[in-house]
This record gives C-alpha cells, sequence and structure tokens, in this order.
C-alpha cells in the first residue's frame, strides 16, 4: 500500500509500504490536514515515533471487519495513571497515538474508533479531530459560568474559526480578530463580528488561535481585568515564550492552556457535524492525492481558511 512517511525533518516521502498490522484495520476514506502536520514536517512532534515515521491524525475510513464507517481517534489514554484517575485523558501520561492517516490503511485499537453518523461525509467526518480540541479548549474557558461573556478569538485559521462558532453557539458577544480579510468574512458567516485588531483590555475572555509567541503576549494586551486567557495555539518545539508579568500581576488574569482533547469530546465534536451547528464545508479545501502532500503542507497559508483534504487513493 501507499503511505507518506516522515524520514527527517522537512524529508516527506511517498512509499510502497507493509500493511500495518494492529487490532483493528481501517481503509482510510479521507484524511484532513492541519498546523500540526505542518509541525511535524518543519519541526518533527511530541506525538511522532521514531523516523521514518507514518503521520496524519484526523482519518475517516471504513472498519474492514465490520463495514462500520468509523472516525480513528488520533489517540487513547491509558486509564490507568494519575491523569487518567481524575478524568483529565488529554494529558494521560501513557498515551497511546494513532497516526498514519495518510496512507490507503492504517491499523488502530478499537478503542481509538468513533462512530460516523449517516450522512456526514468523510472529510466532514474528519474535522471532528480538530474540532473536539476547540470543545475541549472552550470547556476550559469556563464559558458554562458565563455564557453573555464577551469573548474574543484571536487568529482566524480554521481552529479559530471553529472556537468563534462553538463561542456563538454557548451564547457568548464573539469578536473574532484576523488580519485577512477573507477570514473576517468567515467569522462572520459563522456568526462573529470581525476586526483586523481586537481593542486593548476590552474582553472577558480571550481565546488564541494563532501558535506564535506574540499572539500569546496579544491575547493577554486585549484581555480585561479579571478575564481568563485560553492558549489554544501551540509553539514550535524550541519556541521561546516570555509573558508579560505586570498584567497577570495587577489584573490578576487567568491564564490557562488547551491540549488536545478528550474522548467525549470527539463524540461531541462528531455530533455538532453530524447536526450542522459547525458547518465543516464553510472550512474544507481542496482534495488532494498523497503525491500532493508535500506541497501543499509547504504552500504559505492565505486568502480563506481552509482545510486540505487527502484522498490517499487518488
Amino acid at each position: 500500500m501507499r503511505a507518506a512517511r516522515l524520514h527527517g525533518l522537512g524529508d516527506l516521502r511517498i512509499e510502497e509500504v507493509a500493511e500495518p498490522s494492529g487490532e483493528v484495520l481501517v481503509t482510510v476514506e479521507a484524511a484532513t490536514a492541519c498546523a500540526t502536520d505542518v509541525k511535524c514536517l518543519r519541526h518533527g512532534h511530541l506525538i511522532l515515533g521514531p523516523y521514518p515515521a507514518r503521520f496524519g491524525h484526523e482519518t475517516v475510513g471504513v472498519r474492514e471487519d465490520t463495514g462500520e464507517r468509523v472516525l480513528v481517534g488520533d489517540s487513547v489514554p491509558c486509564a490507568r495513571c494519575r491523569f487518567c484517575d481524575v478524568g483529565q485523558t488529554q494529558l494521560c501520561e501513557r498515551m497511546t497515538w494513532v497516526l498514519g492517516g495518510f496512507g490507503q490503511r492504517i491499523a488502530a485499537p478499537a478503542a481509538a474508533l468513533h462512530a460516523v453518523a449517516d450522512g456526514l461525509p468523510a472529510a466532514g467526518a474528519a474535522m471532528a479531530e480538530p474540532l473536539a480540541a476547540a470543545v475541549h479548549a472552550v470547556a476550559r474557558a469556563g464559558v458554562a459560568a458565563c455564557p453573555d461573556a464577551r469573548a474574543a478569538v484571536l487568529g482566524g485559521g480554521t481552529m479559530g474559526l471553529m472556537l468563534a462558532r462553538l463561542l456563538v453557539l454557548a451564547g457568548c458577544d464573539v469578536t473574532l480578530a484576523d488580519r485577512h480579510e477573507e477570514r473576517r468574512a468567515q467569522a462572520q458567516a459563522f456568526g462573529a463580528r470581525a476586526v483586523q485588531r481586537l481593542d486593548p483590555a476590552g474582553h472577558d475572555l480571550v481565546m488564541e488561535a494563532v501558535g506564535r509567541p506574540e499572539g500569546w503576549r496579544a491575547a493577554i494586551d486585549a484581555a480585561a481585568p479579571g478575564a481568563a486567557v485560553v492558549l489554544v495555539g501551540g509553539c514550535p518545539s524550541g519556541s521561546e515564550v516570555t509573558l508579560p508579568a505586570a498584567p497577570l500581576h495587577y489584573a490578576e488574569l487567568d491564564i490557562r492552556g488547551a491540549f488536545h482533547h478528550t474522548p467525549g469530546e470527539v463524540d461531541r465534536a462528531l455530533a455538532l457535524l453530524a447536526a450542522g451547528d459547525v458547518d465543516w464545508r464553510a472550512l474544507a479545501g481542496p482534495t488532494i492525492g498523497l503525491d500532493e502532500l508535500h506541497d501543499a503542507l509547504q504552500r504559505p497559508s492565505h486568502g480563506e481558511a481552509r482545510k486540505l483534504v487527502v484522498d490517499p487513493h487518488r
């Protein structure tokens, strides 16, 4: 079978590889790409195993044993560590990462598989993985305790747009900031106000979805006294991050990280997509084959925020 494999930083090859072995074999219908895949290619990533490494972690396909359509969750918590014991499975100390969506077939533990509703196309269902991370981030923000909050999202990529939509659904007054006019239009279609720059100290909740240290500082600048700031965009390995101490101290800001998701949040994301509460079509980009993947991941991001859809059989 054909699959994309990383042989080192920047070294992506499409190769004939042995059939994967594992508990359940899934024929991949579609895998969407995200910033994590770009990080895997350019900088490496903590979820990658040794090189050569298969990657791609937003994967939908058909179980070869039952014929059921499933989302292949990218992680399975151990259920035994101290974090799993208290329900924080996204921080599992012995997480099993399930990668290989950029290949024609993938082997996965049964515990990683989530049923896909009839009528939800593969490309839409694959977006449940990043949407689950957005669901987790909004839960970390504590929106349920203040549904009418003045909320801001910094960054109008696909994650920022997902966050904005979830905040709108929660009843928040949402503003999204992005320098791209096309992404501001997408945010408005999702029910948010859209601006180029956030007002300073004007928001009860700020969610940063840029993934750069300067974005973290900008999020703090936009937070009102007593606000919560949730850092959703991860930085590349080795980035030096310094946060301004004065507003953290004098304005009593609550800075929170948001990483990954729980299995239950994946199911919640699939339900949102199936119900049409989050319009996956507004986030879907072109469908490409494996041979186009390297160039597509290296291409600069501009214009509308759209997720690449990879058909490994194309």
